[in-house]
């Protein structure tokens, strides 16, 4: 009797669980989708360490380490290549009549350009650009430099950002720094040579004395080189190219290398030049000794100020001083 009990109760166990529904199959891991942050989409002409730390790895972005190779050496930013900036480089070379830091033929930048792994337009790679900080501020120039070579190489400014502080910017901030060398992908990069914000002698002759009419010409060396008490080395005359105004390229950096603020330049610039010109209305045109402070001036007063009518003469005091009288 209590098997037959025991026999009727397995029955309905039995039956109960083919009643119940079949458990679902096993699914495969799920993949966590990677999110670009928004913080990314914001790309301007100076970005931060922490920016560069968070959004590397969403970006199709290369970083280029502008310091000496030993510096590189030492210690750089986790994948990033070393370009060492240098008036015989990728990045400059020596133009006619001895002329340092002269723009290098386009075709060269393109190609170091490419084997750096910098794709255009398809995907469009971005750029950020490291230098080092010194006293006197040599260092820092570099990048504002290397970003105007890439503007007459084709790439467009957008493109193109720079590291606020430089290396040491971001070793402040203990963030990762490597000895491991980096291979980089070749990709291929061809654009059109952009001269359009370049002048020379003739331009700039053509153009002194010119401030009742908007135009200002800009000397970016410091206050001692521009006044001619101290000649730089490879200007053949003191003092600065008639009817330049000062505006020292070094003031534009804090102690630390850092970028001051927007507010600040602008308010330097000012001083100097006053209202006589604006970013719409006349025109500046910017020198220094070879290049280095020029370039400084273009890229503050372009990408940080947003000034359209800024051209750059690269020839600069070294070129002017063999052939005219400089201003004391």
């Amino acid at each position: 009797m209590i098997g037959s009990r025991l026999s009727l109760a397995a029955t309905a166990l039995l039956g109960l669980a083919a009643a119940q529904p079949a458990a679902p199959p096993t699914s495969p891991a799920m993949t966590p989708r990677t999110f670009t942050p928004l913080v990314c989409y914001i790309f301007g002409e100076l970005v931060s360490p922490w920016w560069l730390q968070k959004c590397a790895p969403h970006l199709n972005l290369v970083v280029i380490d502008l310091r000496s190779a030993a510096e590189y050496a030492e210690s750089h930013i986790p994948g990033s290549i070393s370009l060492p900036f240098d008036p015989i480089s990728a990045w400059s070379v020596m133009g006619p009549g001895d002329l340092l830091l002269e723009m290098p033929p386009s075709a060269d930048v393109m190609a170091t350009l490419g084997a750096a792994g910098v794709s255009n337009p398809s995907p469009a790679t971005k750029i950020v650009l490291v230098n080092g900080v010194g006293v006197p501020a040599f260092p820092q120039a570099a990048s504002p430099r290397v970003a105007t070579t890439l503007k007459y190489a084709g790439i467009s400014e957008g493109r193109v950002a720079v590291l606020d502080g430089g290396f040491p910017g971001w070793a402040s901030e203990s963030l990762p720094v490597t000895t491991v060398v980096p291979t980089p992908v070749p990709k291929t990069y061809t654009a059109t040579e952009d001269r359009s914000f370049l002048v020379d002698i003739n331009y700039v002759k053509a153009n002194l004395n010119k401030r009742n009419k908007g135009i200002v010409l800009l000397d970016g060396r410091d206050e001692a080189v521009y006044n001619g008490s101290v000649m730089e080395e490879w200007a053949l005359k003191p003092g600065h190219i008639p009817s330049a105004l000062n505006l020292p390229g070094k003031n534009f950096w804090n102690e630390d290398g850092s970028w001051k603020s927007s507010l600040e330049i602008l308010v330097q610039l000012r001083s100097v030049v006053g209202y006589s010109v604006g970013r719409t209305y006349g025109q500046i045109i910017v020198y220094c000794g070879v290049g280095g402070y020029a370039s400084t001036l273009y890229f503050t007063l372009t990408r940080i100020l947003g000034f359209d009518n800024v051209v750059m003469y690269d020839g600069s005091a070294q070129e002017w001083s063999k052939y005219y009288d400089m201003e004391l």
